[in-house]
């Protein structure tokens, strides 16, 4: 090889490790989507009712409310969010799970259900779904 195919062999090679660089911090600039400006952070303490585990707990609202769990989300790998709901009489409760306990955070009355609406544009940011701090 001489010295000019290794010069721009170089050339190349350094090239795209720039371009590979700005293309991984443009996505990853775009990919940190953050609460709106005027947004603050609040620790509120409230109280909840905990059992040691689901069962219990949905036992008990089934029993008590007929209720069905209608929605589940993760929080983290080992906590999630539970929504429970009654649509004949209108009642709603969302649920924290965690190892060693379940706890209804909330629970109320007139729950109301709410569809997409026809035509709305998709997210601007997409969902982080590896659990890491933002």
């Amino acid at each position: 090889m001489d010295g000019r195919t290794r010069f721009r062999e170089y050339m190349d090679m350094k090239l795209l490790t720039r371009l590979t660089t700005i293309a991984l911090l443009a996505l990853a600039l775009n990919a940190l989507a953050g609460p709106p400006d005027n947004a603050t952070k609040h620790m509120i303490p409230f109280p909840v009712i905990c059992t040691p585990t689901m069962t219990e707990m949905m036992g008990g609202l089934t029993t008590d409310y007929a209720v069905h769990i209608s929605m589940t989300f993760e929080e983290t790998p080992i906590t999630g969010v539970i929504i429970v709901q009654n649509p004949d009489t209108h009642i709603a409760a969302v649920l924290h799970i965690a190892e060693e306990r379940t706890c209804l955070i909330f629970s109320g009355l007139n729950m109301q259900l709410f569809d997409r609406p026809e035509g709305m544009a998709p997210p601007e940011e997409s969902v982080q779904q590896d659990f890491e701090d933002s």
